[in-house]
């Protein structure tokens, strides 16, 4: 970054998005942000910009691949890739580049100036055999979408390979888990649950084949929106759960705009997806709190902006 705080912003929000692309959009927001706040507090900077750019390029950034958000597995579980790109690339390279564009100008008075580099040490052996882990990872994603191999076996060896690789204990690391986490995230699975079952989801997927007499725009406009009005109100993991019945029903092809939905939605609020509320986590580990209004205010321009080119695409392509 040369001293740049703009430079770091920027530098940081791209290594987030391969990050988020090759890996996930959790990994992501677990991994890079306590790194990015010891980065920007060691050379005496606001490190909140960076916090933010952390988890919106980590949910923007989570539907270039099939494996880069677990919701993508679930509502298209046999995905295969030259589809998939052609689909949903273009949307993932503009909803990037919107959510960077966005934030460079909400905070470029806390990015502006520059900072004194410091000399960093080279990587310790153990973070060089974790990468090498994850990298490997990242192979066995790739063939397992070559061979239809479920991704989710991957991903249960990769984390096992990448402990051992570091040189962690499995069990101390099931301690530091976030239980709380996931007990939350099980009362709205239940939650969800009961509203799926009196009808809500068979409704939906009626509606959406209904939609398909309306042409590609409207159809992809009412599941893209759809998704990411449900996804803030329940979490995208259960919407994305019923999502995949829905793909497997309607009568119209409508499992990529569910993607997109179900992965740019939660951009809106703090509560609509796993890796924002592991995000929050940390965060409080460092004192920092970020109110829902706050977080709002940056979401309601991130999502319109990122879901739009997306259901103009899969529209225009139909």
């Amino acid at each position: 970054a040369g001293g740049s705080w703009r430079g770091l912003f920027i530098g940081l929000f791209l290594t987030g998005a391969v990050i988020a692309l090759l890996l996930s959009n959790d990994a992501t927001a677990v991994v890079l942000t306590p790194i990015v706040y010891r980065a920007v507090t060691r050379h005496g900077g606001n490190p909140k910009p960076f916090l933010f750019a952390c988890i919106f390029v980590a949910n923007t950034a989570s539907f270039g691949l099939p494996f880069s958000n677990p919701a993508n597995v679930l509502i298209l579980p046999h995905a295969r890739l030259l589809p998939y790109l052609w689909h949903l690339a273009v949307p993932q390279i503009c909803a990037v580049a919107a959510t960077l564009g966005l934030l460079l100008f909400f905070f470029r008075g806390e990015i502006a100036g520059r900072y004194s580099t410091i000399e960093c040490a080279a990587p310790t052996a153990a973070v060089q055999r974790a990468l090498i882990a994850m990298a490997l990872v990242v192979v066995g994603y790739f063939t397992a979408l070559a061979r239809g191999w479920p991704l989710g076996i991957v991903a249960s060896v990769g984390a096992i390979l990448v402990l051992l690789a570091a040189r962690r204990n499995p069990i101390g690391a099931l301690r530091r888990a976030g239980w709380s986490v996931l007990s939350l995230l099980a009362g709205l699975f239940v939650l969800f649950d009961a509203v799926a079952r009196a009808g809500f989801v068979a409704w939906i997927a009626a509606h959406l084949t209904a939609a398909m007499h309306g042409g590609a725009l409207g159809l992809n406009a009412a599941a893209a929106a759809g998704a990411a009005v449900l996804s803030n109100l329940f979490n995208n993991l259960p919407v994305a759960v019923a999502s995949s019945y829905v793909a497997a029903h309607a009568s119209a092809p409508v499992a990529y705009p569910l993607i997109a939905g179900v992965d740019l939605g939660p951009n809106l609020v703090t509560s609509a997806s796993l890796a924002t509320i592991l995000w929050l986590t940390i965060l409080r580990q460092y004192g920092i709190r970020v109110g829902f209004a706050e977080y709002l205010k940056l979401g309601a321009a991130i999502a319109p902006a990122t879901l739009l080119p997306a259901i103009l695409w899969l529209s225009l392509i139909r």
